[in-house]
């Protein structure tokens, strides 16, 4: 019995549980039994008979549908997955031991920060379940959202602490916007998506998404953070470019833009110490930082230094450090480690959290879903950024920044913004054999090379 080539694909789709994989199937289906009709017509076959031929050849349709299942369905990363619950635990430990050490902060620390990990993994494994492409679908709607909300807390509604109006009140906690603002890194991701093959005109708009969350970052004001998420954005348009999402001189664009990108940010700083438009011990911290004669002293930095210096490969170094030096269960984690377990425990966490960013890394650009590359290497470079960042701050070799180390960090805004890039990466892993490929633009070809 003959069937014609509908009733086959009716057939097909049948044996496929995930209808979210439907429309890719038929297409790749329908193709490949159209290109084969066409070879059988070339040989001399009628049209009806070549096409009937084609479907023949395709084999059982139950069959062939039960393979596709097989392959296109959600998937889980679950070494992935591993990983990050051997770092939660890692990190629950060393919060505890934290509280412990620390008067000041009692057991009860230890407790309320394995309670955050918990709520953390859960509010994970929820967005894991999410399709990411949603991001994609709303990313202009979710992005002009996120940046009024920061507006809002920068000019007035969010509670100001050290010059910075950065903080709001969330039942019985403290959430540090600072934060947060990672957060608009996969969606920036959708947004250079959706502007991919428009040219000068797309880099444009990817540009002015670039400066919404710069300029929020410098209402809050948190320069650090202006900085970080500048770096983290121009490198997920580097790629972009390099990839041929926008039909432009990539090479020539990328190492142009980096040139100024190391230039123009420096000649900045400059101007507005020079001008005073910045709070004192701001305009001192920039001078500082570009080797400019300074009042700023950075004590935190040199005793940070001091005690990594003094600490032993395993073991307590015996100096104690808890009353000294301030933010120790977030921006000096390593520092704790290093002086109360040895170099070795901080060695471990750093290379527990950079296997984190380089698995995350590794997820995205095994992606052929162009939409899940993208997200995806934003939410790694922000691990790989918050990590490296973290690192030197440690060492002393960067002076105060709003950190926080992934997954790790004491702060409960932290965990969170983590655990919901986690699950980002994983949601797309888990998509990645039932969204479909894009080639449109990367048939495109850059007017030079």
């Amino acid at each position: 019995m003959v069937i014609g080539m509908n009733e086959y694909m009716e057939v097909l789709l049948e044996q496929i549980r995930c209808k979210r994989a439907w429309t890719m199937i038929e297409e790749e289906i329908r193709n490949h039994i159209l290109d084969q009709a066409e070879a059988n017509r070339q040989q001399g076959m009628e049209e009806e008979e070549a096409l009937a031929e084609a479907v023949r050849d395709m084999g059982d349709p139950v069959e062939v549908g039960v393979a596709l299942d097989r392959i296109h369905r959600p998937q889980t990363e679950w070494g992935m997955m591993a990983l990050i619950g051997v770092v939660s635990l890692f990190s629950i430990f060393v919060q505890w031991m934290l509280g412990k050490e620390n008067a000041s902060l009692g057991q009860e620390y230890g407790i309320r920060h394995a309670a955050g990990v918990a709520i953390g993994y859960l509010v994970m494994l929820l967005v894991y379940r999410m399709d990411y492409s949603n991001i994609g679908k709303y990313a202009k709607r979710i992005g002009v959202l996120f940046c009024v909300f920061v507006f809002f807390v920068a000019g007035g509604l969010g509670m100001e602490i050290n010059g910075a109006r950065a903080w709001i009140h969330l039942g019985g906690s403290r959430l540090s916007v600072i934060f947060l603002m990672y957060l608009f890194i996969p969606i920036y991701g959708a947004l250079v998506y959706r502007y991919r093959g428009m040219g000068w005109k797309g880099l444009g708009k990817c540009f002015g998404w670039m400066l919404l969350p710069i300029l929020a970052a410098w209402k809050i004001p948190c320069m650090s953070l202006a900085l970080a998420l500048f770096l983290i954005m121009s490198l997920m348009l580097s790629v972009a470019v390099c990839r041929g999402w926008f039909p432009v001189c990539s090479k020539k664009i990328v190492a142009v833009y980096w040139i100024l990108a190391a230039v123009l940010p420096v000649c900045f700083f400059l101007f507005i110490a020079s001008i005073g438009n910045l709070a004192g011990y701001q305009q001192e911290r920039i001078k500082g930082f570009l080797g400019m004669e300074s009042a700023y002293v950075d004590h935190a930095g040199h005793l940070a230094v001091e005690y990594i210096r003094s600490s032993r490969l395993i073991g307590n170094s015996g100096k104690e450090i808890i009353d000294w030096l301030p933010e120790m269960g977030s921006d000096y984690i390593l520092v704790f480690l290093a002086s109360y377990y040895g170099i070795l425990a901080a060695l471990v966490a750093g290379v527990l959290i950079l296997a984190i960013a380089a698995k995350t890394i590794h997820i995205a650009f095994g992606q052929k879903n162009q939409l899940g590359m993208m997200m995806g290497c934003g939410c790694g470079l922000v691990f790989e950024m918050m990590t490296l960042v973290g690192v030197l701050r440690n060492f002393g070799l960067i002076p105060a920044t709003q950190i926080f180390f992934p997954f790790l960090s004491g702060s409960q805004t932290g965990v969170i913004v983590s655990y919901i890039l986690a699950g980002i990466i994983l949601s797309i892993y888990r998509y990645r054999n039932i969204l479909p490929e894009e080639k449109t633009v990367l048939e495109q070809k850059p007017f030079c090379k």
